[in-house]
């Protein structure tokens, strides 16, 4: 257990931040994904450890802010807008560990599995959008597991041990993986999502928002993917094959700003972003690359550009709504507030 003093959020942050040494670890190491092989072993415990403990934080946060009466709207922001961002981290980690090549992955088979992930967690908060409930699906727990699982089969194995051809049908581990995930996240996420907005418009429990209003929230994701697929299809430069963890890092964080927002919507009862600012400067740089405005140098160097901006433009608004939610609410980020003591005098700003 932990002390009383230890604050939710750090717990949170503290997991997420576990998430970004795997990937920043996995991006020195084999930022092209084709160095699984030749990887020292302590790097797939390292990386084992790092996953388990994040999973356990994540888990952990909910329970310590009930213990220390500490719950809040900044918390349930907090844990869900980290996870947005751990929908890109998690899979771009676990392809280090499958690799690219016969028995791996291809960058574009990367590319769709990790919108698989995108599109279950949208949907969760999609559908408390319109129904004013959250069911988060109950893959994620057994997800996390078995990438736990993965990392220390490749510690204890090596990665070659995914290097195989299932019997008797002779396909490689690789290809039915790229079935089975889409297949497993999808069936127990959105299916049930829809059952659940359709009876909340029957029994009138949710907002019974009219139908473009219900789907506002799904344009920016849904731009966001036709746009990052075109670009990846038909660069001329092969900008998801030569740069793809730079590629799948900016339509990440691009996506998270997408859910994030979302979320705020959500929560606040207020209506959804259609068109997300980022997108002006994601879409222009697909399209003019895609019709060969641009050289192989400047698609490149626009995509590095792309991806520094959109990581920090997404933190700006992440800090932003965190210090409003805090100043509104009276509390510190990652400290628990006294609630014992009155609140200190609010201050008086006078414009002379």
């Amino acid at each position: 257990y932990f002390p009383r003093w230890f604050a939710p959020n750090l717990m949170t942050f503290l997991g997420f931040l576990l998430l970004v040494f795997n990937f920043v670890m996995f991006s020195y190491y084999d930022f092209y994904f084709t160095e699984a092989h030749v990887l020292p072993r302590w790097i797939w415990l390292i990386a084992a450890i790092c996953q388990f403990c994040s999973h356990q934080l994540d888990g952990m946060d909910g329970k310590q802010a009930r213990r220390t009466q500490s719950s809040s709207a900044l918390g349930e922001l907090f844990d869900h807008g980290v996870d947005s961002w751990a929908c890109f981290l998690f899979p771009v980690c676990i392809f280090s560990v499958i690799s690219r090549g016969e028995y791996g992955f291809s960058p574009m088979a990367m590319h769709m599995l990790l919108w698989i992930i995108y599109l279950s967690f949208i949907d969760s908060h999609w559908e408390k959008y319109n129904t004013k409930v959250l069911y988060l699906p109950w893959s994620y727990d057994i997800s996390m597991l078995v990438m736990t699982i993965t990392y220390l089969l490749a510690y204890f194995f090596t990665p070659g041990v995914f290097s195989f051809d299932i019997p008797i049908i002779n396909v490689p581990f690789a290809r039915c993986v790229e079935f089975i995930w889409p297949f497993f996240a999808l069936c127990t996420s959105v299916p049930i999502s829809i059952k659940h907005i359709q009876e909340s418009y029957k029994n009138g429990t949710g907002y019974n928002r009219t139908y473009y209003e219900a789907l506002r929230p799904l344009i920016s994701p849904t731009i966001l993917f036709i746009s990052s697929t075109w670009w990846g299809l038909a660069s001329p430069h092969m900008i998801m094959h030569k740069q793809s963890r730079i590629f799948f890092s900016a339509v990440g964080a691009t996506f998270s700003n997408i859910a994030c927002r979302l979320v705020v919507a959500q929560m606040t009862s207020t209506r959804s972003d259609g068109f997300n600012t980022l997108l002006y400067f994601f879409v222009p740089i697909q399209i003019m690359s895609v019709y060969g405005a641009l050289t192989e140098r400047m698609e490149f160097t626009l995509l590095f550009l792309l991806n520094i901006f959109v990581i920090l433009a997404h933190l700006h608004y992440a800090i932003c709504v965190v210090r409003q939610i805090c100043d509104h609410l009276n509390i510190y980020a990652f400290k628990i507030t006294d609630r014992s003591k009155p609140p200190p005098p609010a201050e008086v700003h006078i414009k002379h």
